[in-house]
């Protein structure tokens, strides 16, 4: 027992004595230092708070809850949400994306509770689709909003409201500054995503009060005038983001939307290519990359992109007519510099037309294109 507690007493001293070395040879790196020494608080850093309160009789959640839900609330899964190759699990994770699917889960499970963690994202389709009746319209209303989850009820008698987050706030009062900014821009972007851009800006001003420096919260800010459409401000608080830290994911993504709005596609496509080093293997990255890529006329790389959605796609088991029709236009495009691309064109587009998912404006452009292709080559 002695040798151990000396053991550990050493490892404090010297971690101790490393960081009094590093703060002062170099103070510029004392925020990183300071991260690890003091760690980011758990109210912060997990869904601890929204878990806590959480009631439902029958529970949608999205699949980036689902780790938090296995670890913290298990009493709310059923045994096929313990399975994560059950179809109930597999569909749960296609729903964000899918919501004419997420209504064909609800008349199967009657859904009472829906809990959306994490980005929005990843679920702002189905996001959106919840938000898109008039309030009084909504057979679920959002209750609960904070840093990390939204929570939606079925029937519930009034919508969340601002003040409605106030006592998650005051549980945070005690952090650090850091920890307090960074929570507030959290919260401040799911307000965003919620359509709330007023309070979401007083949540960002406050978080810039309680840490200048905090990157989280210039990445907020510059979020909120993507909002706006104001690309020159996103673009100088995404600026002052990344001087911070050159690999903020956040940042990186409001300098390719500011790039892209203001019509300078191939330099928004060049730092698109850097966010997929950042999050590779996101279908919502990948997707938007290959919108720029077609933008800028970089159709081998778009190809490349769809393709790899296809792949994901169905391995999800989730559709993939837009993305076969996309890729046959890629093709098309090609083509017309080298010839060797138009049989995977008509392969492409055949098989988009053969999907009845497709839709109707789309068909009509895939119709139109294939019968160009085919009287130009001769292929069928």
């Amino acid at each position: 027992m002695s040798l151990r507690i000396s053991q550990k007493n050493r490892h404090n001293c010297m971690r101790l004595a490393l960081a009094v070395v590093l703060i002062t040879a170099v103070s510029f790196v004392w925020r990183p230092v300071k991260r690890w020494l003091f760690p980011m608080s758990p109210l912060v850093s997990t869904p601890q708070i929204a878990l806590e309160k959480l009631e439902a009789r029958s529970l949608y959640y999205n699949s980036e809850a689902r780790p938090w839900m296995l670890q913290r609330r298990a009493d709310l899964l059923t045994a096929e949400d313990r399975d994560e190759k059950s179809a109930r699990v597999v569909s749960f994770a296609q729903a964000p994306q899918n919501p004419r699917l997420f209504r064909q889960l609800d008349r199967q499970y009657r859904f009472d509770t829906i809990l959306l963690l994490d980005d929005p994202s990843r679920y702002q389709r189905l996001l959106d689709h919840l938000l898109e009746p008039e309030p009084d319209k909504r057979d679920f209303k959002l209750v609960y909003l904070d840093h990390w989850a939204l929570v939606f009820k079925r029937g519930a008698a009034r919508e969340w409201e601002p003040g409605d987050s106030d006592p998650v706030k005051q549980r945070m009062a005690g952090l650090n500054a850091e920890d307090r900014a960074t929570f507030l821009s959290m919260a401040a972007m799911k307000m965003l995503a919620v359509r709330q851009s007023e309070v979401a800006k007083h949540w960002l001003d406050e978080a810039v009060s309680a840490d200048g420096s905090s990157v989280d919260a210039l990445t907020g800010l510059a979020q909120y005038y993507v909002w706006l459409g104001k690309w020159k401000e996103a673009e100088a608080y995404a600026d002052r983001a990344l001087a911070k830290n050159e690999n903020c994911v956040g940042a990186v993504a409001v300098k390719v939307l500011t790039m892209r709005a203001t019509k300078h596609m191939l330099d928004a496509f060049k730092l698109s290519e850097k966010l997929n080093t950042l999050i590779p293997e996101d279908p919502v990255r990948l997707w938007q990359h290959a919108q720029l890529a077609h933008e800028s006329q970089q159709f081998a790389a778009e190809i490349v992109a769809l393709t790899r959605l296809i792949q994901m796609a169905l391995d999800e088991e989730r559709p993939v007519a837009e993305y076969e029709f996309h890729l046959g236009e890629a093709h098309a495009f090609s083509a017309m510099k080298d010839g060797a691309h138009a049989p995977m064109a008509v392969e492409h587009l055949k098989k988009a037309l053969a999907d009845p998912s497709l839709p109707a404006d789309k068909r009509k452009f895939a119709e139109e294109r294939l019968a160009t292709i085919r009287e130009r080559t001769g292929l069928h």
